[in-house]
């Protein structure tokens, strides 16, 4: 069959689209440029329901406060239309793949999820609508909003949140001497107490992976000591004296014979088992860990320990709402939308009890814990409510190999290689990919 010109055009643009995207992994960046112009959103009193469709793109994790906002939206605006179908997957590199291939083809969604840690991609290549925080609903939480910031302005909504947190066995650190695990502030006391439980059960204590998150809980461990993960001008930031003693934990712990370093999923199935002492995860996995232990097993989750204590904030994990309509009246629509995924009600639906997400929703927070017989480590991620910076922060298109390179650092460190020596080549690496 003949392909026109025009045709072969189109395609060729939509496969250097999708071999962008494909580039992308959890934390993805493209270079500026590969999107549309975003239209402005026009008066909403000015726009006509009946002519609009607004088409959204989310994970699935998304569904319940997708369903209600839109069940809200097209009583507030009869005619209106909302094409709101889940992808497949509830993987952020997936959901970003499938649409920027949609729209090089003609397919843009108007509304779209994004992980927080793409949040630079979309800036940067689709230079998305700007959000205004007026425009929130009441009890919105916006000390989250930092977390949906490039260069000072707010371009992401946050609507299911996260945070990087410690899972602690209460039991074996009880044997090991140690009663008080919130006690537990610094890396000095962290190490310590690995060592103590160790030599009493012979077998490794703590778990800090990374095959899943490598970038985030790299950055949660250099940003809860007080240093820069990404420095002002965009360069490596923590091949510092403190950020190499930051990061070196990993080092140190692997010396002292203490680390199971093991993938984020087996690490968490020795914790469930009762085998493990401290386990880095998410407070969104909170929730399962507390489905699959044994009613006996007593563990808590416990603010992540900085160097010398907590002296920073840590990075947002989670999803949020990004408009990148073409339209105005849809690029409207679509900010009402927004608010209303964000409301009390809809909160409850995306960080409830099947979920640990941190809710964004104060009002939901608090309709939350009013329930029965409320489990303290779900308490402990409803309650959440510190500052969140935003995931990543290193530009272009050279940010999949930036995570991989920062896998790599985290691998050699777990090994036992000291810091000082593997972090300065990771910057020298990373900062010649970025050209600075």
């Amino acid at each position: 069959m003949k392909v026109s010109p025009m045709r072969r055009k189109v395609l060729a643009t939509a496969v250097l689209a999708t071999v962008t995207a494909l580039s992308l992994s959890a934390c993805g960046g493209a270079q500026s440029g590969s999107g549309g112009a975003v239209a402005t959103a026009a008066a909403i009193d000015q726009c006509k329901p009946e002519e609009s469709t607004i088409k959204m793109a989310f994970a699935p994790q998304g569904t319940p406060a997708v369903e209600h906002a839109k069940k809200v939206m097209e009583q507030k605006f009869p005619g209106l239309k909302i094409d709101a179908v889940a992808a497949q997957s509830g993987n952020y590199s997936d959901l970003t793949k499938q649409i920027v291939a949609d729209s090089a083809v003609g397919k843009r969604p108007d509304l779209i999820m994004t992980g927080l840690g793409q949040l630079r991609f979309w800036t940067d290549s689709y230079n998305p609508a700007p959000l205004d925080p007026a425009t929130l609903p009441e009890g919105y939480q916006k000390q989250f909003l930092t977390a949906g910031e490039v260069n000072g302005t707010t371009y992401l909504a946050p609507f299911q949140i996260s945070t990087p947190t410690m899972l602690v066995n209460k039991k074996l650190l009880a044997e090991a001497g140690i009663t008080d695990p919130a006690s537990i502030k610094d890396f000095a006391a962290l190490e310590d107490a690995a060592r103590k439980v160790t030599e009493k059960t012979g077998k490794p204590s703590i778990n800090i992976s990374s095959d899943d998150l490598p970038d985030w809980f790299s950055q949660a461990l250099v940003q809860s000591s007080g240093e820069k993960y990404v420095a002002d001008d965009g360069s490596f930031g923590f091949d510092t004296a403190k950020g190499r003693e930051a990061i070196g934990i990993l080092s140190r712990l692997a010396q002292d014979k203490v680390s199971l370093n093991v993938r984020m999923d087996d690490g968490q199935a020795q914790f469930v088992a009762g085998n493990l002492a401290f386990h880095m995860a998410t407070t969104s996995r909170i929730v399962k860990v507390a489905k699959e232990a044994p009613k006996d097993l007593d563990w808590t989750p416990i603010d992540l320990p900085g160097l010398n204590g907590a002296e920073g904030d840590l990075p947002a994990g989670g999803n949020g709402w990004v408009v990148i309509s073409e339209d105005s009246c849809k690029a409207a629509f679509s900010q009402a939308m927004v608010t209303e995924m964000l409301t009390k009600e809809a909160s409850l639906l995306s960080s409830g009890k099947d979920y640990s997400y941190i809710p964004v929703n104060k009002l939901a927070t608090e309709e939350l814990l009013k329930g029965e017989n409320i489990a303290p480590q779900m308490r402990y991620a409803w309650t959440y409510d510190k500052p969140l910076t935003v995931w990543g922060g290193f530009e272009g298109a050279q940010t999949a190999q930036i995570i991989n390179t920062v896998r790599t650092m985290m691998e050699q460190l777990a090994t036992g290689k000291p810091a000082d020596e593997v972090v300065p080549a990771t910057a020298k690496s990373i900062n010649a990919m970025l050209g600075k």
